[in-house]
């Protein structure tokens, strides 16, 4: 077991888990912590846990604290902040604060397909049943709104938020700056070849990132940036996959370059 494991397998731990009082979402629980605890390459585990139906948003926040403690060698062990955050994830995923609330009769569950595929269920959690459709029949695959692709729709709204946010200079700020941050770096470990979504996410990450570290939520220049990058975007995201080409250029251009607006 490498680092970034331990630390997750140790935050897993301290999650105080009590508080899923369904009896069903602990057992779930405890098959994910105790499959990515024995996992033999964590990062395919949370690409696995990625594709889950209601999970995905679960698996980028582990993802999004793995990469921390990746950069920071000094992280040892869990904040009180990183367990909340865990927990918040958990409870979405579990319908205790989704907008769409989970359907009483429709048991939630998970199962981790192998690597690559969606066919095969790994044997630690073959008995936890899969997501059920609206006719009663199993389905492994991600809900509509789910997934890499689904994931545009979400990601552009979750970037409009954070305009909105800096615009107002809403408090919100920085809670909605963390979530596009994991929401991006979930993208760009999904997306297995190159393309502008993943390109785009990747840069926006970047960027992202220098505005946290150098605190610069009250930067003018970080407010403009996020405004011309959002309209394109808003606009690929509704644009049929077949015309998209060209949309994003501009907006990857001005990424791509954004250290130079602060020098």
């Amino acid at each position: 077991m490498d680092r970034n494991q331990q630390y997750l397998t140790m935050l897993l731990e301290k999650v105080p888990k009590w508080e899923l009082s369904d009896p069903q979402h602990l057992d779930a629980f405890d098959k994910i912590k105790n499959s990515l605890a024995n996992a033999t390459e964590l990062h395919d585990q949370l690409k696995a846990l990625y594709r889950v139906s209601n999970l995905s948003d679960f698996a980028l926040g582990l993802m999004w604290i793995v990469d921390r403690v990746d950069r920071d060698p000094s992280k040892l062990e869990s904040t009180l902040e990183e367990e909340s955050f865990v927990l918040n994830l958990l409870k979405k995923a579990f319908g205790g604060s989704s907008s769409e609330p989970a359907v009483p009769d429709q048991p939630f569950g998970f199962d981790f397909p192998q690597a690559e595929t969606m066919s095969t269920p790994s044997d630690a959690v073959e008995s936890v049943p899969a997501r059920l459709l609206p006719d009663g029949t199993a389905s492994l695959a991600p809900p509509e709104g789910a997934g890499v692709e689904g994931s545009e729709a979400n990601f552009s709204s979750t970037l409009e938020k954070l305009l909105e946010a800096v615009q107002s200079g809403s408090e919100e700020r920085t809670a909605l700056l963390d979530e596009l941050t994991l929401q991006a770096e979930g993208i760009v470990a999904a997306q297995a070849s190159a393309s502008d979504y993943k390109t785009f996410c990747g840069y926006l990450m970047e960027f992202l990132r220098y505005v946290s570290a150098n605190q610069l939520f009250d930067d003018i220049r970080v407010m403009n940036l996020i405004s011309n990058v959002y309209d394109p975007f808003s606009q690929w995201a509704k644009t049929d996959p077949s015309v998209r080409s060209g949309i994003l250029e501009q907006s990857i251009e001005m990424l791509r370059d954004f250290k130079a607006l602060f020098e």
